[in-house]
């Protein structure tokens, strides 16, 4: 199995959790091909900085997943998407559990399928799935906001609508009326622009911060000392 290695705002991401204000902050080399536990251990120790805190640090950074970079359309965020390796595949009970967590993180109820070993659980666009891969599994979360999109659709639509009519108010012979088409059409498009810039960011970053937390309680779940599967209940590979 490769060994993870941590680029550079990881590395600062892991000292920022691990640190506290009276510790002086470590001297990190400079190496493009990223770091991994081990040096960073090495490293926090020399400036003062527990082993323990810096690799618990170091999991908790893990359990966030891979943020993907976000979609965007007229360069308003669309979409949002996440993916974390997990310890283990759920078993029943805590495929049950994850759906109850990610009931309520969202705030939808859902609807839970399963079909040849890929588990899931969505809300229109929104879409959480434990996945197998080569070294075990790994839990997607993705959504899209089609607000967003039909917003960016109706401000294109009427800012076209309020230059095409225009002309043809002014070729009709009626100049007069144009300022008043633009201001018609052209408000209803610089209304739907306006609120796409005020909303998207804002939904953009609450999904990010939910799908952070169900990634985190799914690995922290799979991850206990101890867990083991009941009798009878499904495994990854098994």
């Amino acid at each position: 199995m490769t060994t993870r290695r941590y680029g550079d705002d990881e590395v600062r991401e892991i000292f920022s959790l691990a640190t506290t204000g009276d510790l002086r902050e470590p001297a990190l080399p400079a190496e493009s091909d990223g770091l991994t536990l081990d040096a960073l251990e090495r490293i926090g120790q020399e400036a003062g900085i527990d082993p323990a805190r810096v690799a618990h640090a170091a999991a908790t950074l893990d359990a966030r997943g891979q943020s993907f970079p976000v979609q965007r359309a007229f360069g308003v965020p669309i979409g949002v998407s996440r993916v974390v390796a997990l310890p283990r595949a759920p078993t029943d009970r805590e495929w049950q559990q994850l759906l109850t967590h990610c009931r309520t993180t969202f705030g939808v109820q859902g609807v839970a399928t399963e079909s040849g070993g890929l588990r899931a659980w969505s809300h229109g666009r929104l879409q959480v799935s434990v996945e197998p891969t080569a070294e075990g599994e790994q839990l997607r979360l993705s959504t899209w906001n089609e607000a967003a999109v039909a917003l960016n659709g109706l401000g294109l639509v009427f800012g076209g609508l309020s230059v095409l009519t225009s002309v043809a108010v002014v070729a009709a012979g009626k100049p007069e009326k144009a300022l008043a088409v633009l201001a018609l059409f052209g408000g209803i498009a610089v209304a739907a622009v306006a609120t796409n810039v005020f909303r998207a960011p804002r939904w953009a970053r609450a999904r990010d911060r939910q799908m952070t937390a169900v990634a985190e309680h799914a690995v922290q779940m799979l991850a206990q000392a101890g867990a083991a599967p009941l009798p009878g209940a499904r495994r990854g590979d098994d």
